[in-house]
């Protein structure tokens, strides 16, 4: 029996700035992976799919996030210039999205979320093809920097709507 547990399947079929995925961290588990694929702008042009955590009281928490990212382009060199403290939410944690056969794909993994007593914390890596411009992705680290109970996360695109998309929460078990 395998130690990895599908909690819930979410798929974007309508026109939205952004999705909740609420109720999927319980005292069940205490690590979880969220995937996800498919990402599309329905726009022209490229838009970064951010995280905001959901507390138990189901309020989208809006600042307070830290984080490091290591760009990783295949047009230019690899930066690791992206470092931030005290964000409304951790950037680009499910890559770029854009259109017209534009594809994301990204796998992380979240850390004590519904343990109220510790940090929330986390790492990902994503990539994408920007727009169908060149391959790009990055790999990261973050924390929400408060102790709180989260039970969920938002999926949001920064500045534009997003049509399609697809997102995977498993649990990871430790026996």
């Amino acid at each position: 029996m395998s130690n990895l547990r599908l909690i819930k399947e979410v798929s974007i079929s309508s026109t939205v700035a952004h999705i909740n995925v609420e109720n999927v961290f319980t005292n069940d588990f205490n690590v979880y992976q969220i995937v996800s694929y498919g990402f599309q702008k329905s726009s022209s042009g490229g838009a970064n799919v951010s995280l905001r955590l959901i507390n138990s009281s189901g309020t989208v928490i809006a600042d307070d996030y830290a984080g490091a990212l290591y760009n990783l382009k295949s047009n230019t060199g690899y930066s690791d210039g992206n470092r931030s403290t005290d964000t409304a939410q951790v950037y680009f944690y499910f890559g770029r999205a854009g259109t017209s056969g534009s594809t994301t794909g990204q796998q992380g993994y979240i850390f004590h979320p519904f343990d109220a007593d510790k940090m929330t914390f986390g790492t990902y890596m994503n990539q994408y093809d920007n727009d169908n411009i060149s391959p790009e992705g990055g790999k990261a680290i973050f924390s929400y920097n408060r102790i709180a109970r989260i039970t969920g996360f938002q999926a949001r695109m920064e500045s534009a709507t997003m049509n399609q998309g697809k997102i995977l929460v498993y649990g990871l078990r430790e026996d």
